[in-house]
Formats: structure tokens, sequence, C-alpha cells
């Protein structure tokens, strides 16, 4: 059975912990929020019932997993092979993409706002999360400029299938971006693979590193750096 720590139980974490339950994972789940109003509309795993009620351990309870109610700290995932951000903090999905990294887990990093968003596979040997996005941006987070509720839903399934491909071994999107423009015109994401950038920081500390090739290649094959 694969044990997996899911980072956030809002409205990504829920979907994804629903999904990865019910394929037989079995599941930390980490968030330091409690059940709002506000957040019913887009946070499917809750209802009135659970309102101020923390986040984590309601979920957990609906999935069968454990809930750990505070914020991400590396030790909580030292017996997880695999780890799911699905937090709102571009500060916590860059030190979990770090962490992971150096610990040589597998991961996944979804993101969600507005009417779109994106899901990074990652995985050892592969470009990192840091290689593309470098640093975190002072864009606004969900919280601030919101985001259209099935949108939440639609990522988080897909972030939860490629947990679940990166479970099983599968390697085929392992260092890509799959970007969600705007849901409301395209339902089918654009996969962007991206080559190692040289003097990444968080490739550094890897217990596997890209390959050399890829390395002297990267200059040629990365894309343009996205906000």
């Amino acid at each position: 059975m694969t044990r997996t720590l899911v980072v956030g139980a809002g409205g990504l974490g829920g979907p994804i912990a629903i999904a990865l339950a019910a394929a037989g994972h079995e599941l930390v789940i980490v968030d330091p929020d409690r059940v709002e109003l506000s957040n019913l509309h887009r946070q499917i795993q809750f209802t009135a019932a659970d309102l101020d009620l923390p986040k984590a351990t309601r979920l957990a309870a609906r999935v069968g997993g454990t809930g750990l109610v505070g914020r991400w700290a590396p030790a909580m995932g030292d017996s997880a092979t695999l780890v799911v951000d699905a937090s709102d903090d571009p500060a916590t999905k860059f030190a979990i993409a770090d962490w992971a990294v150096a610990t040589g887990r597998r991961h996944v990093i979804a993101s969600a706002l507005r009417f779109g968003g994106n899901v990074f596979a990652g995985a050892p040997g592969a470009a990192c999360y840091r290689c593309l996005f470098e640093e975190p941006s002072d864009g606004p987070t969900c919280a601030e400029a919101g985001v259209l509720g099935p949108v939440v839903g639609a990522i988080g399934g897909v972030a939860a299938a490629v947990a679940i491909g990166l479970a099983a071994g599968d390697r085929s999107l392992a260092g890509a971006v799959l970007v969600f423009d705007d849901l409301r015109r395209a339902a089918e994401p654009r996969i962007v693979r991206f080559a190692p950038r040289p003097g990444c920081s968080a490739c550094a500390r890897a217990p596997i590193t890209p390959h050399p090739k890829e390395i002297s290649d990267a200059e040629h094959s990365r894309p343009q750096r996205t906000p």
C-alpha cells in the first residue's frame, strides 16, 4: 500500500484525497484551517455539520486516513513514499517540492486559480518544480483572487490521477507540468515538458541528479518562465 501525504484539505485536497483513498492509498492529511461557511460551495467533502471543525481531521475521517492539524513540516512526510501538495500558499509549494527532491520522493504539486491551474509531476532524476518556476511569485492566491467551484474538482481529479500513476511507477509525466489555461473553454491541458535548469538549487541537493546531457541541452528546450 502506498502511504501518501496530502498537504491541504480544501478545494483541491478534498477530491485528491477521496480519489487516492478509493485507489487504496493510506493517507496522512495536513491542514491548519477550520471549515467555514464560504468553503462549502467548492469543498465538496464538507457539509454544514463540519462548520468550525478542523479540515484535516474531518477529511481524514471521511476517507479513512490520519488528519494532522497544523502547517506542513518535513517530519510529517518521513513515512510517506508520495506527497501531493494541494495548498494555497506558494512558499509551501516550493518548500514541499524542494523537500521531495532532496529526499527522493515522488510528488505532485497542484494549483488552481480563477478558471484554471496546473499540475506538476515530480520524480527522482527528473527536472523539478524549481527548475521551471525558480522562485515563488508575488501573484494573488486562490483565497485572494477566488476560483470557480468546478475548477478545483477538475484539477484535483487530474492531480490524483497523476499521483496514482507515479505511485504505480509511471514516469511518463515526470518533470512535466499540465497547464489548464481556462477550463471554461477547453478541458484538455497543455503538457509542458522541460529540461533541468543549470544551477538549480533544489536539483543540487537531490540524491539522483538529472542526466548530464539533459542539463547541457536545457537552455535549448526549457520554456519561458511561467509567472
